[in-house]
């Protein structure tokens, strides 16, 4: 706002709307690098409403938020008084606003509407023993969160929470890379898997199976690629494989040294419709030891601990849900 020489008594007056309408208060103050994806998503929004422009483009607006700022977005956006152009890969409620949808296949626009995630049919899983046990304490610095979760195995369990509850620093608690006091029970051999939200900060290598051979070996690394369904990738550099593709890579790397507890945060950010039908089958083929049986090392049941904001795919493919809350 400064470069278009908005007077600065009218810049504090459009952040303090976007703060109380976005719901910014309480990270006003925050780093920006600290904040949890959905709430760095929200600040983008308001960030770019704040120069009153006359059009708008969004590139998958709701990835990663919650369903109040879902509703805030529809709501600001159903006022806008520009033209607003979203890209998403799959249907969301900003289509209700739509005045025309289309759907770009091979570089032709078709219209089209947005296609559903795919639902998969799920027959719930009998619980296992307990693979987390979690009653503790922990702090990133900005929120303290206080969680008693317990993960069995031979399930998939949502951990649920709006934005900037504490999901990921849970997450990092367990990982052990964040302090926290009480109780905490989890795999120390081998650590849980660990596919972050930010998965491309997290690449190293310069191919999808070296990618997978890190921490381990050629035969589990051939084995998750194989089971995921990543070989024709297998040789190409992991920043260079389509969105969906590169989400199940992170995927692959977490669970490719076969852990008892697998963590998966947000992985549906970047999916399409077809990507998340492939997330729900590795996921629920996963806690019910399908990848072990791959390997070859026997019936094992291993734990799965996501997040995600879609509650509806979440419940599909879940079979326990716990909601966090913090406190400031």
């Amino acid at each position: 706002m400064e470069q278009q020489g908005v007077p600065r008594e009218v810049m504090a007056s459009r952040i303090d709307d976007a703060v109380d309408l976005w719901g910014l208060g309480e990270i006003i103050d925050r780093d920006p690098s600290r904040l949890s994806t959905g709430q760095t998503r929200r600040v983008a929004v308001a960030a770019a409403l704040l120069r009153d422009p006359g059009a708008l483009v969004l590139d998958c607006p709701t990835d990663g938020l919650d369903a109040a700022a879902v509703d805030t977005l529809v709501e600001t956006l159903g006022r806008f008084a520009g033209d607003v152009t979203v890209y998403d890969r799959v249907a969301t409620p900003l289509a209700v606003l739509a005045d025309e949808q289309f759907a770009l296949v091979d570089g032709t626009l078709t219209p089209a509407p947005a296609p559903g995630p795919e639902l998969p049919e799920m027959t719930p899983a009998s619980p296992g023993e307990p693979v987390l046990d979690a009653g503790f304490t922990a702090t990133n610095g900005s929120f303290i969160l206080d969680a008693t979760l317990v993960a069995r195995a031979g399930q998939v369990t949502h951990l649920a929470g709006p934005n900037g509850s504490g999901k990921t620093t849970l997450m990092l608690a367990v990982l052990g890379l964040l302090p926290h006091t009480g109780r905490l029970v989890a795999p120390s051999s081998p650590t849980p898997g660990w596919a972050p939200t930010g998965m491309d900060a997290a690449f190293s290598k310069r191919s999808v199976f070296r990618e997978l051979m890190v921490g381990t070996d050629a035969a589990h690394a051939r084995a998750a690629l194989e089971w995921v369904g990543l070989e024709q990738w297998a040789d190409v550099h992991p920043l260079d494989v389509p969105s969906a593709a590169r989400r199940m890579v992170a995927v692959a790397a977490a669970l490719v040294r076969g852990p008892e507890l697998l963590l998966v945060d947000e992985p549906t950010v970047g999916l399409d419709a077809p990507g998340h039908r492939w997330l729900a089958h590795v996921l629920r083929g996963y806690a019910a030891g399908e990848y072990h049986r791959a390997l070859g090392v026997g019936e094992k049941r291993p734990a799965v601990l996501w997040t995600c904001h879609d509650a509806e795919f979440a419940a599909a493919v879940s079979d326990v849900s716990v909601e966090l809350r913090n406190r400031p």
